[in-house]
């Protein structure tokens, strides 16, 4: 009976490493996907908390967990491929880059700054001069005094 090794990824995120599952039949790669993780059909010992929502992004296949991989469609036939191209299965599930609604941006002056520059919005701080100002502080007030004539912002 083929074997394949199966490896599945979401961003970044590992959530199944690399196990040796069995292929009972000649099957496309998303139908043993399916079979695998979503009915466990396959291996009902199989831990992973999938939804049935989850949408391959990609599956690589090949020779050994490290080395180069061929990127194939889900729709091939997994005997085939498995003796021509390696045994090592690779899904990389799509990411979820929702963005919750609910959250409040935060400001902070950098964000400030790109905002007025892509505005045109320039911006110059002002400070005020103490009496007796050490090298620092005469420094800050010429950079700005030379920005401003020099229209930045």
């Amino acid at each position: 009976m083929p074997f394949a090794n199966i490896c599945i990824s979401k961003g970044l995120r590992v959530l199944h490493g690399w196990y040796i599952h069995p292929i009972p039949y000649e099957m496309t790669i998303k139908e043993f996907f399916v079979k695998f993780v979503l009915t466990k059909e396959l291996s009902p010992e199989c831990g992973i908390n999938i939804a049935a929502s989850e949408v391959i992004e990609r599956v690589e296949l090949s020779e050994t967990p490290v080395s180069t991989a061929t990127r194939v469609s889900p729709d091939c036939g997994i005997i085939e491929l498995t003796s021509s191209r390696g045994v090592h299965i690779h899904y990389q599930l799509k990411n979820d880059t929702r963005i919750i609604p609910d959250l409040v941006p935060q400001r902070n002056s950098f964000m400030i700054m790109m905002q007025n520059a892509y505005r045109t919005q320039l911006y110059l701080p002002t400070f005020s001069q103490p009496e007796k100002a050490n090298r620092k502080q005469t420094l800050r007030c010429d950079l700005v005094d030379w920005i401003h004539l020099h229209n930045g912002g």
